[in-house]
C-alpha cells in the first residue's frame, strides 16, 4: 500500500469516527430537547399527571389542584433560568397562603437549575461541534476525491453522496449504541424504578439535598415517583420516535447511495 494510500485510508477511519461522535451528540442533543419538551412545551401535561395520580391528596394538608400546577410552573420556570427566585412563589394549604418550598427544598431547587441550564449550555456546545465536525468529514471526504493531491479542482466524483454514507453509518452506530445502554436502563427501570431514581440523583447530585422529608417538604409530596416514571417515558417515547425517524432516514440514504 502506498503512503498516499494509507492516509486516505486512515482520513475514512477518522471521518467514520467523527460521524460516530455527530451522531452521539445529535442524540444527546435530541435527549435534552424531549426533555424540555415533556417538562415545558406539552400543554396541560402536569396538570393531566396530577389529576391522574390525585396528588394534592398526598400533601400534608389540603390543598388544590390549581395550587400544585402552579407551584411546579414556577419551579420549571425557576429551573430554566426564567425567574430567579421561589421566595415569592405561595400557595394555599389548609386556607392559609403561604410561602410553599422549605430552605432545604430551594436549595435542592438551585441544584436542579444548574443542571438545567448546563443541558442546555451542553446542547449548544453539542450543535457548535456537530457543525465543526460535519465540515471537516466533508473536506476529508473530499480530499480524498481527488485524482490529483496538487489539483484540488480536479475530483473522481461528486463528495456529497460519500458524506451522507459516512453521517448515516455514523448515526446509526451510535443509536445501536446508545439503545443498548437505554434498553439496560428500562430494564432496570421496570424492575426497580426507586433504585434507578436513587442512582440517577447519586450521579447529578454531590450532596443530599434531594432527599426530602414527606412530612415538611411538601416538594417530594407533589413530585412523587409515579409522576417522575411517566416523565421517563414520555422523554423516552419522543426521543426514541424521533431517533428512528432519522434511523428510517439513514438507511434510505445508505441504501439509495450503494
Amino acid at each position: 500500500m502506498s503512503r498516499l494510500d494509507s492516509i486516505k485510508k486512515s482520513n475514512g477511519r477518522n471521518e467514520r469516527i467523527a460521524a460516530f461522535i455527530c451522531g452521539i451528540l445529535l442524540l444527546l442533543i435530541l435527549l435534552i430537547t424531549a426533555t424540555q419538551t415533556v417538562c415545558y412545551w406539552i400543554p396541560g401535561w402536569w396538570r393531566s399527571e396530577y389529576a391522574k395520580y390525585n396528588t394534592p391528596q398526598y400533601v400534608t394538608g389540603e390543598m388544590s389542584l390549581d395550587d400544585a400546577v402552579y407551584i411546579t410552573e414556577q419551579m420549571l420556570e425557576y429551573c430554566i433560568g426564567r425567574i430567579d427566585t421561589l421566595e415569592d412563589t405561595e400557595a394555599t394549604i389548609d386556607g392559609v397562603t403561604a410561602p410553599f418550598f422549605t430552605e432545604r427544598e430551594k436549595l435542592h431547587l438551585a441544584d436542579c437549575r444548574n443542571i438545567f441550564l448546563g443541558a442546555v449550555r451542553v446542547r449548544m456546545i453539542s450543535i457548535l461541534l456537530i457543525i465543526g465536525l460535519l465540515i471537516a468529514i466533508f473536506f476529508s471526504i473530499r480530499k480524498r476525491m481527488q485524482t490529483d493531491p496538487d489539483d484540488p479542482t480536479e475530483l473522481r466524483a461528486s463528495p456529497w453522496p460519500e458524506f451522507g454514507r459516512t453521517l448515516a453509518r455514523g448515526y446509526i452506530i451510535a443509536l445501536i449504541a446508545l439503545l443498548i445502554f437505554a434498553a439496560l436502563l428500562v430494564v432496570i427501570g421496570m424492575n426497580n424504578f426507586t433504585y434507578l431514581f436513587t442512582k440517577f440523583h447519586h450521579v447529578f447530585f454531590d450532596n443530599d439535598l434531594w432527599i426530602l422529608d414527606p412530612r415538611v417538604d411538601n416538594l417530594v409530596n407533589v413530585m412523587q415517583e409515579s409522576v417522575f416514571a411517566d416523565a421517563a417515558i414520555t422523554i423516552g417515547s419522543i426521543w426514541a420516535g424521533v431517533s428512528v425517524v432519522l434511523a428510517i432516514i439513514s438507511a434510505v440514504i445508505l441504501r439509495k447511495n450503494k
